[in-house]
């Protein structure tokens, strides 16, 4: 009888144990969130799964994400850094896009559309810019070059081009950069 007990006591020290390390879990939960990262846990991820946190973190890291992808100014030096980045968030975002929440699922799906319209204009650039210089002769390839450069030019800064050096000013309108015909 005495070993049933001493075998029930520890057990229960056990449970309690365990009990506490998952309090002490499921508490640094709100903290982290409130930096936006997940916390050190002692026992993994179960107070992630008691608290459905999975899907927060997973759609503040895509936005991260993006927001780090973005951040990166539109320079040929850093175009291969650019581009995975941009991966790495698309990736991020292809499962909040996927949310039963209907505002989650339209931002994810809003950024994919961003990071999709970009590559595609960043595409078309180096595939056009790619032609001029393999034929310089090759004026169809020189028309669509010069197109896609003014249509995009009111969206993109020109590097060195336009720096402003009052807050808040990004400098994204740079001398030329204007929409054509509007004037000074």
């Amino acid at each position: 009888m005495t070993a049933l007990r001493l075998a029930g006591a520890v057990a229960l020290a056990a449970v309690a144990v365990l009990a506490s390390l998952l309090a002490a879990d499921v508490d640094a939960w709100p903290k982290a969130l409130a930096r936006s990262h997940a916390p050190s846990t002692r026992l993994g991820g179960a107070a992630e799964s008691l608290l459905g946190t999975g899907d927060d973190l997973s759609y503040r890291r895509a936005l991260r994400l993006y927001r780090a992808a973005a951040a990166l100014p539109d320079h040929l030096d850093n175009a291969v850094e650019r581009q995975t980045r941009s991966a790495q968030a698309e990736t991020a975002l292809a499962g909040p896009a996927a949310s039963t929440d209907p505002a989650r699922a339209s931002q994810a799906r809003t950024l994919l559309g961003t990071i999709a319209f970009a590559q595609a204009i960043d595409t078309a650039t180096a595939d056009f810019t790619g032609a001029v210089l393999a034929d310089p002769g090759n004026e169809a390839a020189k028309y669509d070059l010069e197109l896609v450069l003014r249509l995009t030019a009111p969206y993109r800064a020109r590097p060195g081009a336009g720096q402003s050096s009052q807050p808040g000013r990004t400098g994204r309108r740079a001398g030329g950069g204007g929409v054509p015909g509007s004037g000074y």
